[in-house]
């Protein structure tokens, strides 16, 4: 039995490898089929997540509100969730999801409609890695690429995410392939713009991170060769100008509607407080992101070993500088800082990408077997761990077999198998195609079945469905009591209350038509502030739902109540 099965592995890994390199030849013939090939499959992976998935909490959540509050208000300068300022990031992707949701709704557009810039950042990231890894890669090897970033678990994941960081990749990737096209002379006439349109946006988006990155890179490389580079072609001056021009009209507006404010916040307590200190939760030990990169940039991180070691033995070689010039300093920087958070290593996996690729294209396995062990064990657990949890989750969580997510993660695992199986021997190519399809498969299982059927662990969408009749019959405010996720004011409406104890009661109190969600654990503290305000409500329930606090890690048990009961025909 086993020996037919590896029969079968081998053979099918063989049938990947053949099919792979007949459709690297098909796009490296021609320019415009590489980068079309590229666009494909990353469409292929962020497509299941876009619509499937709910509203995710909490960034995702805090986004996409804050970008709706900008289409109700008309204020697309000043960014704000509820009443509260957001200036923690630049306006740019809040201005890239109102431009996608207002033809499709505008403040009452699907979270779909928010996730399109990330989606489409992620499409044309994996069409720009073509083109830059060009520089550097032979053209097979720039479309494969392509094809491995496309599909990195955490570039697939972010793109069906409504935040930054699929933006700030494509903006990355654009940075990375002018500079390559410089620091080997290969600059054309508009290089430069491209490199500083793409600076500009960066920062609009979040900041300075790529231009960090790209002036590390520089730097890097002036290192590595004992001497600066000639950066003649990218034009510091008018470049500089250039992007100060495109940046410096929203700085200014900013600057004077918070009064300093939005520095203060977004440099001084985001930006240097993550430096200082781990914020939110999110601290992390030195060398985090060096064991995360493993699952992460799964499948092409199972090539990872084998690419490292032979980039060592080939450290001098102009490719192998300048890739490590964009990831080794920044790479450093994220892991000395406390802060750490899974995604903003993001903006190195392209340069990453072009390491994998073009080890897999050398197609020369290293030959000390630790190596393709060691390989095979990364190209194995990911997708079978994965894999199985889309459909045992459901199961444990809501006691339903999702047959979507049991079909498409049995067959990401027994594709991460034959990875595995090609890793052992390999077989480099046949590796990298097997990974490919098996990413593919998981994330199909993972956001398109497994998650959307979570109902307990994304609870908004049924609590806000369940509490809608009322707030419209009502026409009170509606407060939240226990449950404080910001995905439920993006349900509910930018008027919802996410409120404390005492304002709960005080509300109550105040206005007979509050319509109010509360948990049960809270009821007593509720009664007891109400007592000690001297308020008397008739409380009346009028549905019950129970769900996972992930935040919490319990079950929790939720009611809908007014006061006073429906009285004028509400139910």
């Amino acid at each position: 039995m086993l020996a037919a099965l590896d029969a079968w592995a081998g053979g099918l890994a063989g049938r990947l490898a053949h099919g792979l390199d007949r459709l690297l030849d098909w796009a490296a013939g021609a320019r415009w089929r590489g980068v079309a090939l590229a666009a494909l499959v990353a469409a292929i992976m962020v497509l299941p997540g876009l619509t499937a998935m709910p509203v995710t909490d909490r960034d995702e959540a805090r986004f996409a509100q804050a970008t709706k509050q900008m289409m109700e208000t008309g204020d697309y300068v000043d960014i704000r969730f509820q009443d509260q300022p957001r200036w923690k990031k630049p306006a740019g992707i809040y201005w890239l999801q109102a431009g996608a949701a207002l033809p499709l709704g505008g403040p009452e557009a699907p979270i779909a409609a928010y996730r399109l810039p990330s989606a489409l950042a992620a499409i044309l990231a994996a069409m720009a890695l073509v083109w830059a890894a060009r520089a550097v890669l032979a053209p097979r090897a720039a479309v494969l690429a392509g094809l491995m970033l496309s599909t990195t678990i955490l570039a697939a994941a972010e793109a069906t995410i409504a935040k930054t960081d699929a933006t700030l990749m494509l903006t990355a990737v654009v940075a990375l392939g002018a500079l390559l096209r410089v620091l080997t002379d290969q600059a054309g006439r508009f290089t430069w713009v491209v490199f500083w349109l793409a600076i500009a946006a960066a920062i609009l988006i979040k900041g300075p991170i790529v231009p960090v990155i790209a002036l590390l890179a520089i730097a890097g490389v002036a290192v590595a060769r004992q001497s600066l580079p000639r950066l003649g072609a990218l034009r510091p001056l008018p470049g500089a100008v250039l992007a100060a021009a495109l940046v410096a009209p929203w700085l200014l507006a900013i600057w004077q509607i918070s009064g300093g404010g939005f520095f203060e916040e977004a440099v001084g307590r985001d930006l240097l407080g993550k430096v200082a200190e781990g914020q939110e939760k999110h601290w992390g030990p030195p060398g985090l992101y060096s064991l995360l990169v493993w699952a992460t940039f799964w499948p092409a991180a199972a090539l990872l070993p084998g690419a490292l070691a032979a980039a060592w033995a080939e450290r001098r070689e102009t490719l192998i500088v300048l890739i490590a010039a964009w990831v080794l300093p920044f790479w450093i920087v994220l892991e000395v800082v406390p802060t750490k958070l899974p995604h903003y290593v993001l903006p190195l996996y392209p340069a990453l990408a072009m390491l994998t690729a073009w080890y897999a294209e050398r197609g020369v396995a290293p030959d000390k077997r630790w190596l393709l062990r060691l390989s095979a064990v990364i190209a194995a657990l990911p997708g079978i761990g994965l894999g199985i949890a889309a459909f045992t989750l459901p199961l444990a969580l809501e006691w339903a077999l999702v047959p979507g997510a049991l079909i498409a993660g049995l067959v990401a695992a027994a594709l991460s198998l034959v990875a595995a199986r090609a890793a052992l021997l390999g077989q480099l190519r046949a590796q990298a195609a097997a990974g490919g399809l098996a990413s593919m498969a998981l994330v199909t299982a993972v956001l398109q079945f497994g998650l959307p059927s979570l109902d307990t662990a994304f609870p908004s969408p049924r609590l806000a469905a369940m509490a809608a009749p009322l707030v419209e019959c009502r026409g009170g405010p509606v407060v939240s009591l226990g449950y404080r996720e910001p995905s439920l004011v993006f349900h509910l409406g930018t008027d919802t209350r996410l409120a404390t104890i005492p304002d709960a009661a005080a509300l109550l109190g105040e206005d007979p038509a509050t319509v109010l969600l509360l948990e049960d654990r809270l009821r007593p503290l509720l009664d007891d502030a109400l007592a000690d305000q001297g308020v008397t409500v008739d409380l009346v329930s009028h549905a019950t739902a129970s769900y996972f606090n992930y935040n919490r890690g319990d079950f929790e048990t939720w009611q809908l109540w007014s006061v006073g009961g429906p009285g004028d025909g509400c139910s």
